[in-house]
């Protein structure tokens, strides 16, 4: 099937169901044929714009990639750090855009996979009804097998790691580790050290405790961060998955920051939104001085739409 215009795509236009999954497609066989740790070089004098959650808001994509210019290999790229679906009201038209930008522009599009780009939180929070409501069940199911092949980080000039939740709650962990992680399929909830790059949130306060999120998650302190990056001998971390209300957060010690760019997320959250750019002036490592953001507002509410179904109770987990 002849792939849609992405220009119509960004815009809200959905495409036709057989072409929603011939996108699905060949997005999975891209990302089947990436290491599960992806390594970008980002020669001096160009960028990487680093994209926190979207959460199927599809004025916060289009603010960002108004802010971020158009992608070229070697020049401009853009990295979308998970959780690019559900809550938000067109998550469909969000990942099938991702999915047609990394297709148009492999070199200079990648995605990571976040805790929502799984069949049970999908489930849980309202995107495989909308694209039951908007296509079929087999486009969900196609859409799914994508998710399975996303890789789970990116190392990039192999100084700064990006992941979508956090760092593993076992010591020793390196880099090795991460790329050595096997995929499991569609019906397979991540485990493990993918469950930890997926889950995992930063905290202020020394060593590992018990994640609010419930479960095996853990909050990992800087004392945890700082040990991992100089075992992988990393500047930082980079990671997204939780809100913060200036759009990005250092923790303590500088060594791990959050990206969010769902902005006034779920339109009543207030937030800002955030986009982190990685520029080298010289290439090679990236330096602290490389690392800048900009900020941006979202829109009030997001739209109404018909397929929307209000949780019966508000879940601790986003």
């Amino acid at each position: 099937a002849e792939l849609p215009a992405l220009a119509e795509l960004i815009e809200g236009k959905l495409p036709s169901e057989r072409q929603a999954q011939e996108l699905a497609r060949r997005a999975a066989a891209l990302f089947a044929s990436l290491p599960v740790l992806v390594e970008v070089e980002v020669p001096a004098g160009a960028a990487l714009h680093v994209v926190g959650d979207l959460h199927g808001q599809l004025p916060e994509l289009n603010s960002v990639l108004r802010l971020c210019g158009a992608p070229v290999a070697g020049q401009n790229m853009l990295l979308f750090n998970g959780d690019f679906v559900d809550r938000g009201p067109c998550s469909t038209e969000v990942v099938l855009s991702l999915f047609a930008l990394a297709i148009a522009c492999p070199k200079a599009v990648f995605l990571n996979r976040g805790n929502h780009e799984t069949r049970g939180m999908n489930r849980a929070y309202g995107f495989e009804q909308e694209v039951a409501y908007k296509y079929s069940e087999a486009t969900f199911e196609a859409i799914q097998q994508a998710f399975a092949q996303l890789p789970l980080a990116t190392l990039v000039n192999k100084s700064v790691l990006v992941m979508h939740g956090g760092l593993p709650g076992t010591d020793g962990v390196k880099l090795a580790d991460i790329a050595a992680i096997k995929r499991l399929g569609a019906d397979c909830e991540p485990r493990g050290l993918a469950h930890d790059l997926m889950w995992a949130d930063p905290c202020q306060n020394p060593g590992l405790h018990p994640s609010p999120r419930g479960g095996e998650i853990q909050l990992f302190g800087p004392d945890i961060t700082e040990r991992f990056c100089d075992d992988n001998k990393l500047l930082c971390i980079i990671r997204s998955h939780e809100v913060v209300m200036n759009g990005y957060a250092w923790q303590r010690g500088g060594r791990c920051v959050t990206v969010f760019s769902a902005a006034n997320y779920v339109g009543r959250s207030g937030n800002l939104g955030a986009v982190c750019h990685l520029r080298p002036p010289k290439g090679g490592r990236i330096q602290i001085c490389d690392i800048e953001f900009t900020q941006f507002e979202g829109a009030p509410s997001p739209p109404k739409s018909a397929w929307r179904v209000v949780p019966a109770k508000e879940r601790s987990r986003l």
